[in-house]
């Protein structure tokens, strides 16, 4: 009875996998992941919501001209991080980043939410891969 008992516990706890969190519990918690880290760059807005049936996560963030590549990689990656946690997952995810740099435009990153976790998180594809396949880039 005891063994049956255990087994399972232990089932459960597989079928659970990861804690899911809902839209507003994640970006309750995304301040919190680019507070922790002092290299991190400025939040300046977050959204989670619909276009076209997909949903979206993105931040807005105050890049560093000289670092722009540091933070925006480390923008998608809290992005990755965070989704995988997501009760429902997100189909894209999107960073803003301004600058302090008169007339400058935002740029505008878009990421694959799938591709992106399998790169930054599942290591099943490369850089290059995620780069030329994964990621759109813009102007606003």
């Amino acid at each position: 009875m005891k063994t049956i008992l255990t087994i399972l516990m232990a089932f459960s706890f597989l079928i659970a996998g990861k804690p899911k969190f809902t839209d507003q519990q994640i970006a309750a918690m995304t301040p919190q992941y680019f507070k922790r880290n002092h290299s991190a760059p400025k939040l300046t807005g977050l959204k989670i919501y619909k276009d076209g049936g997909d949903r979206i996560y993105q931040v807005e963030i105050m890049a560093d001209r000289s670092r722009s590549s540091d933070d925006l990689s480390f923008a998608v990656s809290a992005l990755a991080n965070m989704g995988q946690y997501a009760k429902k997952p997100f189909k894209k995810y999107v960073v803003v980043m301004h600058y302090n740099v008169r007339g400058k435009n935002a740029d505008v990153c878009t990421a694959n939410a799938r591709c992106t976790a399998d790169y930054m998180i599942r290591k099943q594809v490369t850089y290059d891969h995620w780069y030329k396949k994964c990621v759109t880039f813009t102007s606003s």
